[in-house]
């Protein structure tokens, strides 16, 4: 799911620096990175080029120095991203399939909004005058086919600060789980979903043939989300404990086992070296299906990967021979 930027909201804002709109846009797109939703940011064609102040747009205030560098180029780098939400070729010509849709809020034709509004997405867009947080915004669809023609309303949150995602982490998390619905989608966007989780061979086979009813699908996901996020989140020198989900190592019986043992010799992702997995998360319901999964610290600071080698039912193991 592609957060869109809500057009209308690229207009000056005397009483705040764009400089402070554009620091807040970004810390709210990297809250939504860390929820997992896909690091694009859908745009008109000339969002970076709209007056947000001085006559300048978002092309020229990414340049600002009382902007941090990671907000600049977070922002810059996403409004060059195609294809564009406007034009006979854009997003909002896709959603309209096989009909004719003109989307307004107030009179005012939009784009961002309105294919937030057509495709049930989710919206971003800078403080303004009249908000300096997150608001529902009534977006007017007016819809002509071939046999009718009718308007319908559709109220659409308008994110404009990080805690504006905090507050709804609940509801946004739930969207981007909705949007999975088998393994064949998951492997799909598993780099744009879970950026900081690498899958060895077993496991991307093992995850790939899931039809999405499994009991436990649901809890994969979240599990997924978990570990990383937890990645994101970790520090430099510290130990890596994911958040949010149950976790344990193997006995030491069970790892040096004769037949226990080999049984957690998963594949390992390309560039690594072969080990013996012990780290895993708990699923209930079902078989009780267990997620191995291995911390690795990069070279630059605070940078963490998390290999996933197997997901499946419970293993044997000295306690539970059966």
């Amino acid at each position: 799911m592609d957060p869109v930027l809500d057009e209308t909201s690229l207009v000056p804002y005397p009483e705040v620096p764009a400089s402070g709109r554009v620091e807040a846009l970004a810390q709210a797109l990297k809250a939504m990175d860390l929820l997992g939703f896909a690091r694009t940011l859908r745009t008109v064609r000339d969002a970076a080029d709209r007056d947000v102040e001085g006559g300048f747009g978002l092309r020229r205030w990414c340049f600002d120095r009382d902007v941090t560098r990671e907000s600049r180029l977070l922002v810059a780098n996403r409004l060059s991203k195609q294809p564009f939400i406007d034009g006979p070729d854009g997003l909002f010509s896709v959603a309209e399939r096989q009909r004719v849709v003109e989307a307004s809020v107030e009179g005012d034709i939009v784009w961002g909004l309105g294919l937030a509004a057509l495709e049930d997405g989710v919206a971003v867009g800078l403080t303004t005058a009249s908000r300096n947080e997150g608001a529902f915004s009534s977006v007017s669809l007016h819809e002509l086919d071939d046999d009718s023609e009718f308007t319908h309303t559709v109220d659409v949150f308008v994110h404009v600060v990080a805690a504006d995602i905090s507050r709804r982490s609940a509801q946004l998390r739930s969207r981007i789980e909705r949007t999975v619905v088998d393994g064949r989608l998951l492997i799909g966007r598993f780099s744009e979903l879970f950026s900081n989780l690498v899958l060895g061979p077993l496991a991307e086979e093992q995850l790939a043939s899931l039809r999405g009813s499994e009991p436990q699908f649901r809890q994969l996901l979240r599990h997924l989300l978990c570990l990383d996020r937890s990645a994101r989140a970790w520090k430099s020198k510290t130990p890596f404990v994911p958040a949010g989900i149950t976790s344990s190592v193997e006995s030491t019986a069970t790892l040096q086992h004769g037949r226990f043992g080999p049984m957690r010799d998963f594949p390992v992702p390309p560039g690594y070296q072969p080990f013996r997995w012990s780290l895993h998360t708990k699923m209930t319901g079902g078989d009780g299906a267990r997620m191995y999964y291995e911390p690795r610290p990069e070279e630059a600071p605070d940078q963490m990967r998390v290999l996933v080698g197997y997901f499946g039912s419970h293993l044997p193991c000295v306690k539970y021979p059966t």
